[in-house]
């Protein structure tokens, strides 16, 4: 499958769960073009698809001039020997056309490592009969000598697996060693006071956008799936008047790589990162796409993973539902997605996120205190902390000192405490 020259796919799916769909997407995503494509209710064990079913793949693939085959789900490897012995066109699923995508969307180390340990782990079972070709020589002790000992074919799979297995050991090796540096990092932000928010939700649900227009990153927003692999976090700087008058506290966002139905086990690993950045998270919003024929099936799949993440810290106060692309919805659609799910948040993420920056600082509020401070001249230093640290709601100069109202973070509320006023 080469995604720089144009292939004519036929999308198949069989089972009682079929996105051919979201599968034609994944394809053009790679530049592959789709031309046909066929489902049938049944999975067959030994081609995917029943025997009647590949004959009329095979006059399909010829009639549409078709290069190759997309399969809706992981193959086993002699399915698709059948599959592609039957219909007579190259044969590739879900998984590997996945991995080729985040392959070419990856860019940072850790994503490329992903990447790579995602492709070793499909082909690991897939090694048994690449040398089966050479079971057919004779080793030189004869046929006598072929029993006691394992022909060429066995040993070279034995040897590519070990190869193979020791690759994935390096690879997790230094998968850990990024882990471990993204903890250092986020605990660093902790010790700052400074919230954290982490953008969630379906692929291509517009995260990047809402990102860009948060913070004013200039990261790419093409309309392909994944085209966020490695989670990036931004400093979204509050309001202050020059230091007088109201200020809000800045936060950190953090963009993060979409989910998807059907996901490869072989790609969980890719996620680890977005998972942690969503399970440390003071703040989530779960961003979807409001123009979606399946937004209600997309929110379920993002709701489901953060549950089985979060456990028992699974607060609602702490997660916001965003619907984006609201500039693409007429306004009967917008009227009834208000009144389905009044708790969200409607947003244009090309030019209105007013509201959900408002609902961003809410519930920052939430999770705060709110005090008055009366801080001496001679602390200016703990004063001028306080924006970017807190929300200032009032600040009035006196002869003892700086009066301030402000809603703090729980972890800095004891370093002002010395300074409360009743």
């Amino acid at each position: 499958m080469n995604g720089e020259m144009e292939e004519r796919a036929i999308l198949v799916g069989a089972g009682d769960e079929r996105y051919l769909g979201e599968l034609g997407r994944l394809a053009r995503t790679l530049g592959v073009g789709v031309v046909g494509s066929l489902e049938q209710q049944r999975r067959d064990n030994a081609g995917y698809l029943g025997k009647g079913k590949r004959e009329e793949l095979a006059s399909l693939a010829r009639e549409v001039d078709a290069t190759l085959v997309l399969a809706d789900d992981e193959l086993t490897a002699s399915q698709a020997r059948v599959l592609e012995r039957d219909s007579g066109v190259r044969v590739a699923d879900r998984t590997q056309l996945i991995i080729r995508i985040f392959e070419a969307h990856a860019r940072d180390s850790a994503s490329k490592l992903q990447v790579e340990l995602a492709e070793l782990e499909y082909t690991l079972p897939r090694a048994r009969g690449m040398w089966t070709h050479l079971e057919r020589q004779e080793g030189g002790g004869g046929s006598a000598s072929r029993g006691a000992t394992r022909g060429p074919g066995e040993q070279q799979i034995e040897y590519d697996r070990r190869v193979i297995r020791e690759k994935m050991r390096t690879i997790r090796r230094k998968l850990d060693e990024e882990k471990a540096a993204r903890q250092v990092r986020g605990a660093r932000l902790k010790e700052g006071y400074t919230p954290t928010v982490a953008l969630v939700g379906y692929t291509n649900a517009g995260k990047t956008t809402i990102l860009n227009s948060l913070s004013g990153a200039r990261r790419s927003t093409r309309d392909w799936l994944f085209e966020t692999l490695e989670t990036t976090t931004r400093l979204v700087e509050g309001k202050s008047a020059n230091g007088k008058g109201s200020s809000r506290p800045d936060f950190v966002v953090t963009d993060t790589v979409g989910f998807i139905r059907k996901l490869p086990t072989q790609l969980v690993e890719s996620f680890s990162s977005t998972l942690d950045a969503a399970a440390a998270a003071d703040i989530i919003v779960l961003c979807a796409d409001a123009s979606s024929d399946e937004l209600e099936a997309e929110i379920r799949i993002v709701e489901r993973t953060l549950a089985s993440i979060l456990k028992d810290e699974a607060d609602s106060r702490h997660i916001i539902p965003c619907l984006n692309k609201k500039d693409l919805l007429t306004g009967n659609r917008r009227e009834e997605l208000s009144r389905e799910m009044p708790q969200s948040v409607m947003v244009s993420a090309l030019s209105e996120t007013d509201g959900l920056i408002s609902e961003i600082f809410r519930r920052i509020e939430l999770k705060r205190q709110r005090i008055r401070l009366l801080i001496p001249h001679t602390d200016y230093v703990a004063a001028s902390s306080l924006y970017g640290l807190a929300e200032i709601h009032s600040r009035n100069e006196t002869t003892s000192g700086v009066e301030m109202e402000v809603t703090l973070p729980p972890s800095a509320v004891f370093k002002y405490e010395p300074y409360r006023i009743a």
